[in-house]
Formats: C-alpha cells, structure tokens, sequence
C-alpha cells in the first residue's frame, strides 16, 4: 500500500477570494478531450442532417413563401 508521503498533495490553498488549482496532466485531460470531440462530431451529424434533408414542397411551389402550409400563388390571367 502507498503511503501518504508518496502521493503528490491535492490540498486546495485560498488566498482571498482565489483557488489555486493544480496542473493537469495528459492523463487527466483525455476524458475531456473526448468528450470535446464527441459533441462536436454529433453537432456536426445533426447540423448535416438539417441540410440535407428533402424539402416537403416542390421547388415551383415553394418560391416565395415562409412556410408550406396553405396553397402556392396563383398567376393571374
């Protein structure tokens, strides 16, 4: 078993208002890393399913409008 002498100290010294905080090491920072990497590659996934998504009207129904509910316009004449 280690001894507690043989273990770097994880004490926390407050100075007014300040926390001083250890250094990370590589170790350490790999669960963060990965985690990073993971919400930005399923931002990506979703950002690429919304463009590339069919459209639910037709190009020649749609033009002009703000939303799909409701008939096109009509031409006059």
């Amino acid at each position: 078993m280690a001894k507690t002498s043989d273990r770097p100290s994880r004490e926390v010294a407050r100075l007014e208002g300040y926390v001083y905080r250890r250094k990370l090491t590589e170790r350490e920072l790999i669960p963060a890393i990965g985690a990073g990497i993971v919400t930005g590659l399923a931002a990506f996934y979703v950002a690429r399913l919304f463009l590339e998504r069919t459209p639910l009207l037709p190009e020649d129904r749609r033009a002009g409008k703000h939303h799909a509910t409701g008939p096109g316009r009509r031409p006059r004449g």
